[in-house]
């Protein structure tokens, strides 16, 4: 059932703001030339760049038809997404549309892509109505649909005495045709038998009939009244029925420790048997749930595989017949990006239990990476710089098990505190 808490945007054409003397957009189509392209169907590649690491960022996009060659900047160009702490974008597997979340403004948006600067809006809605937060989280699961979610905590006390603390999971379906609220619900997580409670979740992915989502667990310590961060619990899995949204379980891996929810890329891919792999964050695993239950016999420790005492990760991308990419840190480093070349790219085989580390270049910073693309010619697409210098798209051959298994693509500019957050 649809509820209509959607408000349309009278202006369909937006432009972008100017932030400090780096960008502007320089689209010139107007609004005739712009609704003209909504009948075509254009196959894009949006490259997606932040500025700022630090607070409120702007996310900066341009669509091109090739990444293989060419130039890109954004010095100048570039259309801002609508965002107040930052933006959270997909991009369809047509190439047809580029949706976002502005995290903190409590508003999802449609877009028409028409290549450079030029990005159509067609739909606007507040969802901050329905979620109860202009921060919720968000994934687009496929061309029909995206999943919104958050989580509400409740300390429970018995009398004076703190007893627990009761989280509770707020879901909501997108119909991303036009941005209508589907199914929405609101479900107790079951609690479990640590003194932890899930206060995130996010990255879900669909099989069978079932929601699976990443979380992160906390404890609270009512002599301090302060929260207790921690990574000392089984990693674990919310389920729910989709797309009722409804009976949630918790599944908990007994070979993995820490948050699965991840950060701002992907996190659980089902691969083409229906088996779901997730990475945890720190130590970074990728594990496996099958017919609806951890399987604990399996386990892929980029730590061991990449002969690096602790390496961490904050989501993956999965390519295709076992075979993905993880962007991963040295945790002994640390992930910030004022810190000492802690990032790399991993190649990874699901089947073989196997990662391989990627001959990229050195400095750089992949905390707020959210995006690849698997392109028509059967590579995977990244966006790579280092921290202040110009880099590439960066073309990975699956099938090579070489660590110089890519060949190197359009070149890309870069600034100061500016990075490339992903393709589309």
């Amino acid at each position: 059932m649809r509820t209509n808490l959607i408000i349309k945007s009278k202006s369909w054409l937006l432009s972008t703001a100017l932030v400090g003397s780096l960008m502007v957009s320089c689209s010139s189509d107007d609004n005739s030339k712009s609704e003209k392209k909504l009948t075509g169907s254009q196959e894009f590649y949006n490259v997606a760049f932040g500025v700022s690491s630090e607070g409120n960022s702007g996310t900066f996009t341009q669509a091109f038809t090739d990444l293989t060659t060419g130039d890109i900047s954004f010095k100048g160009k570039g259309f801002e997404v609508p965002s107040v702490r930052t933006a959270r974008i997909y991009g369809t597997p047509s190439g047809e549309f580029l949706y976002n979340l502005s995290y903190g403004g409590g508003f999802l948006y449609k877009y028409n892509i028409n290549g450079g600067s030029d990005y159509f809006q067609l739909e606007e809605t507040n969802v901050q109505i329905a979620m109860g937060t202009a921060y919720p989280r968000w994934k687009v699961l496929n061309e029909n649909d995206a999943l919104v979610h958050t989580i509400n905590t409740e300390k429970i006390y018995e009398g004076e005495t703190y007893s627990h603390t009761d989280a509770t999971a707020v879901l909501q379906r997108v119909v991303l045709e036009d941005l209508s609220l589907a199914e929405r619900t609101e479900v107790v997580i079951p609690r479990t038998d640590d003194d932890l409670h899930i206060w995130r979740i996010d990255n879900p992915a669909i099989q069978n009939g079932k929601a699976y989502y990443g979380v992160a667990k906390q404890g609270y310590d009512p002599d301090t009244d302060k929260r207790i961060r921690t990574s000392d619990y089984k990693a674990t899995t919310l389920v729910v029925d989709y797309p009722s949204l409804q009976n949630p379980t918790l599944l908990e891996s007994e070979v993995a420790k820490g948050s699965t929810y991840g950060y701002r890329a992907p996190v659980y891919h089902a691969d083409e048997s229906g088996d779901i792999y997730h990475i945890s964050a720190n130590p970074a695993k990728i594990i496996k749930i099958k017919d609806g239950a951890y399987d604990n016999s399996y386990e892929l420790d980029l730590s061991s595989s990449l002969g690096i005492a602790n390496v961490g990760a904050n989501g993956w991308f999965y390519v295709g017949n076992g075979i993905g990419y993880v962007p991963f840190y040295d945790a002994s480093v640390g992930k910030a990006s004022d810190k000492a070349t802690p990032w790399g790219v991993a190649r990874v085989d699901l089947y073989n239990k196997t990662a391989i580390k990627m001959n990229l270049p050195e400095n750089l910073w992949l905390w707020y990476y959210q995006s690849g693309v698997l392109a028509k010619d059967g590579n995977f697409y990244m966006a790579i710089a280092p921290l202040g210098e110009k880099g590439n798209i960066y073309m990975f051959d699956p099938k090579s098990t070489s660590p110089d298994g890519f060949t190197k693509g359009a070149n890309l500019d870069s600034g100061a505190d500016s990075f490339y957050i992903g393709v589309y």
